[in-house]
């Protein structure tokens, strides 16, 4: 009953503000739309006209899409802008007429029509109630019905109207909220198989990378040791009856090159998955490689309990690699690295004070283009702020259930 009456009471106010921003929201559009296409043959005037058409479009519907979340407690996604392949000046051109001319517009529109309508049949509805019964009060209406009763009968009567039309064109408003101003049922489930496609792309990518990284560490480290090793071992043999001293000699230099493969291996089980993370967590892992790099590096992890394992590895190495851009390119003076707590997840972030100039994709370092990756295939997101002179800021957001 409460929930039902939360809903009334949210409707009523919902069309009575339909009533009267839907009628400007309305006006507004459809004098810009005008004007901008009458005035498309003054090139400069018709632009600019058509420019702030789009603008204030996508902030009506912006506005509309709020109200409707905060009236009815529903989500509703905006669409995807679509955007222009050409570049400079005529791509800014294409864009406008992409914005000002697209789907969402000509919805948003209609949603501006129909809130016009629905608010205002709710206004003549609650005008001629009222009016209905004071005229009933006076004796006005009918003869042989006057008086308080029948004013209060006529006054039922019409709240009753009105009632069933506040819930009839609420629950009307809510789906056309959904409809016009959101993103479609088929356009999300495109999107949602985009995304996992990207993903899927991502962990082909990062997988590939991370099995080269693996044979390149093995041919160029471990495995030279090793033939070292055995070679040693066999001028030992040689030697160990004509010069016992040369061969123990000898077994003293494999005994460090084993010892030295050992190091590398260890090194390249960490970069796998370092067995600290699974023991005690982001924390001490983080510490761990803060204290490896050149650059003076603070950490701070603040999370109401541990992720699970897959976003825990995707954050170390993530962090990982940032911090060796840091040591190698970043001049930086101090470095920070903070993971928290986010609205859909976990958040990283780490800031240095060098030169910045960092990139991601083409033109970028392999390192990050990995990274990126990396995130991607855990179905997270990377950003990087990194411009000419600094400071660089390489933020990396995790979608994670506490």
């Amino acid at each position: 009953m409460r929930q039902k009456l939360t809903f009334l009471w949210a409707a009523t106010v919902d069309l009575a503000l339909d009533g009267i921003l839907g009628t400007v929201w309305f006006t507004v559009m459809v004098s810009l739309l005008a004007t901008g296409i009458s005035a498309i043959p003054a090139l400069g005037i018709g632009v600019a006209v058509l420019w702030v058409t789009a603008a204030v479009g996508r902030a009506l519907r912006f506005v509309e899409r709020r109200r409707a979340e905060a009236m009815y407690g529903i989500t509703v996604t905006p669409p995807p802008r679509r955007r222009t392949t050409a570049r400079g000046f005529g791509g800014w051109i294409a864009q406008i007429f992409l914005d000002t001319f697209s789907a969402a517009t000509w919805k948003g529109l209609l949603h501006h029509f129909t809130t016009m309508v629905l608010g205002s049949v709710f206004w003549f509805l609650l005008t001629q109630g009222v009016d209905l019964a004071a005229l009933v009060s006076r004796g006005e209406l009918v003869r042989g019905f006057e008086g308080p009763g029948a004013a209060a009968l006529i006054a039922l009567a019409a709240l009753a109207v009105v009632v069933a039309y506040v819930v009839g064109a609420g629950l009307l408003d809510r789906r056309l909220a959904a409809a016009l101003l959101g993103t479609s049922r088929t356009t999300a489930l495109e999107e949602r198989v985009d995304v996992l496609q990207d993903a899927r792309q991502g962990a082909v990518d990062a997988a590939a990378a991370e099995r080269q990284r693996i044979e390149r560490d093995l041919h160029d480290g471990v495995q030279p040791r090793l033939v070292s090793v055995a070679m040693t071992l066999g001028l030992a043999r040689s030697k160990f009856e004509s010069d016992p001293a040369g061969a123990k000699a000898l077994l003293d230099e494999a005994h460090q090159e084993t010892k030295e493969s050992i190091t590398d291996l260890r090194h390249l089980a960490r970069g796998i998955h370092p067995a600290v993370l699974t023991d005690r967590g982001l924390d001490a892992a983080l510490s761990a490689v803060a204290s490896h790099c050149s650059v003076p590096t603070s950490v701070r992890v603040d999370l109401p309990t541990r992720p699970s394992k897959e976003t825990e590895a995707m954050l170390y190495f993530a962090v990982s690699e940032a911090l060796t851009n840091v040591s190698k390119h970043s001049r930086a003076s101090g470095c920070s690295v903070s993971v928290t707590q986010s609205p859909t997840g976990v958040r990283a972030v780490v800031f240095d004070n060098g030169v910045g100039g960092a990139a991601l994709g083409r033109g970028g370092g392999v390192g990050l283009t990995g990274l990126a990756d990396r995130v991607r295939a855990a179905g997270g997101t990377l950003t990087l702020d990194s411009p000419a002179g600094g400071p660089t800021i390489l933020t990396v957001e995790a979608p994670c259930a506490f």
